[in-house]
């Protein structure tokens, strides 16, 4: 039988370097969100192979994009979307979530079951990114002014929950945003959101299909834009209107 867990972010301070623990799930368990940082895959624009956050070599600090990939993990989606990226200029800084110890898997893809309750990644997904943040502050490859996050499926709602740490803008891909739970982020952020008509992995036969801009906090947002692509779909890195909006909307936000 499951129990009801209570959640907590626990902030701790060590040699003077901030980190992020993240309690909860069921059982119950602690989630060092440093590691997702330590071992994020980095894509620079010039180069061929990948870096990690400590190898990054560049002539003059590059805009950035923080990348929070799905509940399973690194895969075509978050590869397509991150080589865009890179072609315009970006440096994606593509989180790996499972590097935590204690990780698991808290979906079920085969079937499009979203969260089943063994990870707190309400509060991990969104941990990950502000702490990801907390640490560019001090890289001298990031362009501080334009540091903007952007996620898939799970990694989209940690993009929804993150708080306002300092990202110049938020993408959210193949998420609905939560029924009863505005952004975390200002009303004033700007933010592009990019889903289809119809999503395998938030229909159900009793209820409405509902959008983000469905949702009765969304007339609150002053700087947040909704590309519903026509039918079914999750991933949306091969659609020529969705790469083309995404273009557009770094274009139109950076400093």
């Amino acid at each position: 039988m499951l129990h009801k867990i209570i959640f907590a972010i626990l902030l701790t301070f060590s040699n003077n370097v901030f980190a992020y623990l993240v309690y909860g799930g069921n059982p119950a368990q602690e989630y060092d969100v440093r590691k997702s940082w330590e071992k994020a895959v980095v894509h620079v624009p010039g180069n061929f192979s990948t870096r990690t956050v400590d190898t990054v070599e560049v002539t003059a600090p590059m805009p950035v994009v923080v990348f929070l990939h799905g509940c399973a993990g690194i895969n075509d989606t978050e590869r397509k979307w991150t080589e865009f990226l890179k072609a315009e200029k970006f440096i994606v800084v593509l989180l790996n979530s499972y590097a935590i110890p204690n990780r698991e898997k808290n979906c079920i893809p085969a079937t499009h079951t979203t969260n089943v309750g063994k990870v707190p990644v309400n509060l991990l997904r969104p941990a990950e990114a502000e702490y990801a943040m907390s640490k560019l502050k001090e890289k001298a490859w990031a362009d501080k002014d334009n540091i903007f996050l952007m996620g898939h499926s799970e990694g989209a709602m940690g993009t929804f929950l993150t708080r306002n740490v300092g990202f110049t803008g938020i993408v959210i891909t193949g998420f609905v945003c939560l029924p009863g739970r505005p952004f975390a982020s200002s009303r004033d952020t700007p933010t592009l959101i990019i889903n289809y008509e119809r999503d395998p992995f938030f229909e159900k036969p009793d209820r409405d299909y509902l959008q983000c801009s469905d949702r009765p906090y969304w007339r609150f947002r002053t700087n947040t834009t909704e590309l519903i692509l026509p039918g079914r779909g999750h991933g949306s890195a091969d659609d020529r209107t969705a790469r083309e909006t995404l273009k557009n909307f770094l274009k139109n936000n950076i400093k």
